[in-house]
């Protein structure tokens, strides 16, 4: 293993390597604020090592339990290119406070729960540093999966910087990057004179110092109890849809006249009582931090496939048949993830889902497509 600017100097010209090694300081500094404000406090990211690899050699690396966060980066120019965060699954479950008694259950808590997280990191990264990019540099976080990074690197056949290292903090967590020659010369091209241009000047002690904005975010317990994240019994939920994101606020209990009112030939299944408040849980775990962090939730009633033909064609009165059929239940997605089935009823004048099935690892969870 070598200082990563060594290995980058072997991929790259030299000051590609040093546009790099800018990037991925002030990378880190902007991602170590963003865990700060997500998990409490912010962490030491320790023993950092890299290494020339080709994809192939490192299949057995990744022969354990892990999760892997594809990062994928795009350009104004459409220049793509995909990198990869790999966690240990067991270890990022005691990090991220996800364990369950389930090996399944917590390898899906742990998913959700990182993608939160990471989705958090990404964002501060894209603001503070990419952003300053002139070729509308973006890095975004593609489907989450378990245990498929061997696979992965079967598929590639650039050149790769291994870059390992440690979450030091309360906890330890121990993380790999696997970054494409391609994704490296991408970036350190998209970077170049942007990086180091907009580090702040050494303060005046007459001039007032202006903090920076702290991470707020909007996600309540309910929410996450929702999601299946904690071990409590699941109750009945009503999830408004509205722009894709769930309510930062309990819906309140709907009176008796107005209850939710099913749509179409399930009529007969969503006559229901109000539902009753949730009582908050006298135990409390350290998911709590997490409490704040905000998450997509998104109602997928239906997909289909259409040739480029079919598509200019569609006008107004075009009827798209969808592959589900009237009364199936329709999808719950966070972040993109499936977590529940419901079906579509009315709160006063809004739509609105009932949740009836949550699905856990080891149910069909195929999505059409």
């Amino acid at each position: 293993m070598s200082e990563p600017q060594e290995v980058l100097s072997q991929l790259l010209s030299p000051p590609q390597a040093a546009t790099l090694d800018a990037t991925g300081r002030e990378s880190w500094d902007s991602a170590s604020a963003a865990l700060k404000a997500a998990l409490g406090s912010a962490p030491l990211f320790s023993e950092v090592a890299a290494s020339l690899v080709m994809p192939d050699e490192i299949t057995a690396r990744f022969g354990d339990p892990h999760i892997t966060v594809p990062l994928e980066l795009s350009t104004d120019q459409d220049q793509t290119a995909t990198a990869y965060l790999v966690l240990p699954t067991t270890i990022a479950a005691m990090y991220l406070d996800s364990q369950a008694d389930n090996p399944e259950d917590e390898e899906q808590q742990t998913i959700v729960i990182s993608s939160t997280v990471l989705g958090q990191v990404i964002q501060a990264m894209n603001t503070q540093v990419f952003g300053r990019s002139a070729s509308g540099l973006v890095v975004a976080i593609d489907d989450i999966s378990a245990n498929t990074m061997p696979e992965t690197l079967k598929g590639m056949d650039d050149p790769c910087m291994l870059l390992t290292g440690t979450l030091a903090g309360a906890k330890i967590l121990p993380v790999s990057l696997v970054l494409p020659g391609t994704f490296l010369d991408i970036m350190a091209t998209a970077m170049d004179g942007a990086v180091g241009a907009a580090a702040p000047a050494a303060p005046d002690s007459a001039a007032p110092v202006e903090e920076s904005p702290a991470f707020s975010f909007e996600l309540t317990q309910e929410d996450l109890e929702a999601a299946e994240l904690l071990e409590v019994e699941p109750e009945p939920v009503l999830a408004t849809i509205g722009g894709g994101r769930s309510s930062s606020a309990p819906l309140p209990p709907p009176p008796p006249p107005r209850g939710p009112t099913p749509i179409g030939p399930a009529a007969s299944r969503a006559r229901f009582a109000p539902l009753p408040e949730q009582e908050p849980s006298g135990v409390r775990s350290g998911i709590d931090l997490l409490a704040g962090l905000q998450m997509n939730v998104s109602v997928e009633l239906g997909r289909t496939e259409l040739t480029v033909s079919e598509v200019l064609g569609l006008g107004p009165g075009s009827v798209i048949e969808l592959d589900r059929l009237a009364g199936e239940p329709v999808d719950i997605l966070v972040n993109d993830r499936l977590i529940a089935r419901g079906e579509v009823v009315v709160v006063d004048e809004n739509f609105g889902v009932r949740v009836v099935e949550v699905i856990r690892r080891g149910q069909d969870e195929e999505r059409t497509g």
